[in-house]
């Protein structure tokens, strides 16, 4: 929980010293991008049992203004358990593997030109025996670097998590965003 409360403090202030500034028009808010891209994340947490998490990601943005839009994601999880797991009030030692697919919904917002903070909710239904549905909490900051033609390179970072014990996962992605406006 140490590492989500730094990760929004830090977020805040970046936030309040941004938009204090005067701005630009962004264009990257006023556009329906479709992003597709991975993710790498590491298993975060005293009683965390995920070493590393990686899959595909899709995500949808459908604008609602100059700097606001609203993202849909989905994509598999695969993560890569360290060494011990409970299931069902039993536990295991060595590695394995569990499955989820992320299903989340949430508002995107530009605070300059690129850069953008995102807070996704849902649910993550679980796949294999080794994991279960639950909810879904995530936000993060990135930045949409424009490569020609509208469309984009999305570099990113978020944390993770459904508020369960051990269930903290600081992401980073990276998506090529393909401009659906043209």
């Amino acid at each position: 929980m140490h590492a989500l409360n730094r990760f929004l403090a830090v977020g805040a202030l970046l936030a309040a010293a941004l938009l204090g500034r005067p701005r630009a028009v962004h264009a990257q808010g006023g556009q329906h991008v479709l992003f597709l891209g991975s993710e790498l994340g590491v298993g975060v947490g005293r009683y965390n049992g995920i070493g590393l998490l990686t899959g595909p990601d899709i995500r949808y943005q459908l604008p609602l203004g100059r700097q606001f839009a609203l993202t849909a994601r989905t994509g598999l999880d695969v993560f890569f358990v360290k060494g011990r797991y409970s299931e069902y009030y039993r536990y295991y030692y060595g590695p394995t593997t569990g499955l989820s697919i992320p299903v989340t919904v949430g508002p995107r917002f530009y605070i300059v030109e690129g850069l953008h903070t995102s807070l996704n909710l849902g649910v993550d239904i679980g796949v294999n025996r080794l994991t279960t549905t639950s909810f879904h909490f995530e936000p993060g900051v990135g930045y949409a670097l424009p490569v020609g033609k509208g469309n984009y390179v999305d570099l990113g970072t978020s944390f993770g998590t459904s508020f369960s014990q051990g269930s903290g996962v600081f992401l980073f992605t990276f998506a090529y965003g393909l401009n659906l406006n043209r």
